[in-house]
């Protein structure tokens, strides 16, 4: 990245006026072109102008910094807007109303529209800083506003929106879909009108993290959205080759919302044959305030029943006001502070191969996995734990377990004639409640009876035990008893304070060109 290009939007040759009645949209236009030209570099809005524009399109390695009170104020004509073709661009009209289909539910206009800033696919290493304001159009004729997403993005990899003021929007006002390595730090959402009033939909994205923002939506504030095939795709995205989403940590944010989810999960994928194309796994929620917490589960786009995979979800520190009870529906393994599933899930590895399992890793990468085709098993998947003679490994799940009542856990078991161990251990403090060593070199069905101290979460599956070296496999597995389990959760407070460290950082080496 070319960190020396530095233009102002209002110098020559740009000249942007920033009056808020010239439309600026071309000079900012040309000014991230020069910048993307050079090798990258930061177009500025100048300090308290108001640059009135449609729509902006960001490219490789450029970042729009808003200086102090600096506002990019979106234009009420349609002739004011462009769409990105082939490296170029060229006039489009965006939409007036709320739905474009009648026979398509929730075929809201801003998934039709583009973005006022958009980055289009395969779009690298962008940012959006600034005290600055994204304010869209007034809102005096309804059936006249052009609604359209503030910010969003697909396909991009390498993104930072920071600092960041959006007000009087129509639509969500963050889209960034199918992204990954991204950082949303300290923006403010307020002031929805006429529209859904989402905040941030982070939908199919990996490695993001959102920090220190403060959003009073009219609808979901920032929800993780798992999606396949979506009927509502347009020219600038689409569901149809999702990628999982991974690595996401949500901390130190205060969440409103006037009618919906301050934070939650739309769990959309159900149909995708490959289930792992759209798990949700590694999700860090730490240190926020939601006013609301809940999920939506009802997928108007299907008639097939039940959710896609979620796993490993982490909850640490939060205050949470009201909990809706569509959260407890969903079917989430190894997930602390709430209850997770009470069964296991995939337990044959059939339905998208390690998807709801966790894994304790030794420093062979390959020490867990998902087999298929081996020892018996043909055209059947499995489980495994291997290299063992390189340190401890495990297989497991994360479930919720009643001390009500005597459980049993069996599982279709076989090793290479080491001795490995089935186990139960408490998800908190790793507490070895139950095991059972099993040796045979045959596949066997092999259980385990035990009862827990305390109604809690456990990991339960398979591990080393007192192997030296070999593998062991697992397949099948059910846990039986367990009937009174329930979902449920606690109330915590974040009156106190204490160092902590962030999961998953944004990395800045993704700043320099390869």
């Amino acid at each position: 990245m070319n960190s020396s290009f530095r233009a102002y939007v209002t110098d020559a040759p740009y000249n942007a006026k920033g009056d808020g009645k010239t439309n600026d949209r071309e000079a900012i236009q040309r000014a991230i072109d020069d910048a993307y030209n050079s090798g990258g570099g930061t177009v500025i809005l100048t300090r308290g102008k108001v640059f009135l524009s449609g729509g902006i399109i960001l490219r490789d390695n450029v970042e729009l910094h808003f200086e102090d009170g600096a506002e990019l104020f979106q234009s009420s004509s349609q002739d004011d807007y462009v769409k990105p073709v082939d490296g170029g661009y060229i006039p489009y009209k965006p939409q007036y109303g709320h739905n474009i289909s009648a026979d398509i539910k929730w075929s809201h206009l801003w998934y039709y529209n583009y973005p006022l800033i958009f980055a289009p696919e395969g779009t690298k290493n962008i940012r959006i800083t600034g005290n600055g304001t994204v304010r869209m159009m007034p809102d005096d004729v309804p059936e006249l506003i052009i609604k359209i997403c503030p910010i969003g993005f697909y396909r991009v990899d390498g993104f930072t929106i920071s600092d960041i003021h959006i007000t009087n929007y129509h639509s969500y006002a963050l889209m960034p879909f199918t992204s990954r390595n991204g950082l949303i730090k300290n923006v403010k959402i307020d002031n929805w009108s006429h529209g859904n009033g989402d905040g941030i939909c982070l939908m199919n994205c990996q490695n993001v993290r959102i920090t220190g923002c403060k959003m009073n939506t009219g609808d979901d504030s920032v929800y993780i959205f798992s999606s396949y095939k979506d009927p509502r795709k347009s020219e600038w995205w689409s569901s149809d080759e999702p990628q999982p989403s991974l690595n996401i940590e949500i901390d130190h944010n205060e969440l409103r919302s006037d009618h919906c989810k301050a934070f939650g999960m739309i769990l959309w994928g159900i149909d995708c044959p490959d289930q792992s194309r759209i798990e949700v796994r590694n999700v860090y929620v730490h240190d926020n305030y939601f006013q609301t917490v809940g999920n939506w589960n009802y997928n108007p786009y299907t008639t097939r029943n039940g959710y896609p995979p979620v796993t490993k979800l982490r909850f640490e520190r939060n205050t949470i006001d009201a909990i809706e009870p569509n959260f407890f529906e969903t079917q989430i393994t190894d997930m602390n502070f709430f209850h997770s599933s009470k069964s296991f899930l995939n337990g044959g590895f059939e339905n998208g191969g390690f998807v709801f399992w966790s894994d304790r890793k030794n420093k062979n990468p390959d020490s867990v996995g998902v087999g298929l085709d081996e020892a018996g098993q043909e055209d059947k998947a499995y489980g495994y734990i291997a290299h063992l003679d390189e340190g401890d490994a495990a297989i497991y799940q994360g479930l919720y377990i009643s001390s009500a009542e005597p459980c049993c856990f069996w599982a279709r078991l076989q090793t290479s004639g080491c001795t490995c161990r089935m186990f139960v251990r408490r998800l908190d403090t790793g507490e070895l409640i139950a095991s059972k060593d099993f040796s045979n070199t045959e596949w066997q069905d092999v259980q385990m009876d035990f009862t827990v101290p305390e109604s809690t979460n456990y990991h339960i599956g398979i591990e080393r035990g007192n192997a030296t070296e070999g593998w062991a496999r697992i397949d099948n597995a059910v846990l039986l008893g367990n009937n009174e389990a329930a979902f449920g959760y606690k109330r915590v407070g974040t009156d106190y304070q204490r160092p902590w460290k962030p999961l998953y950082y944004y990395d800045p080496e993704l700043w320099k060109n390869e």
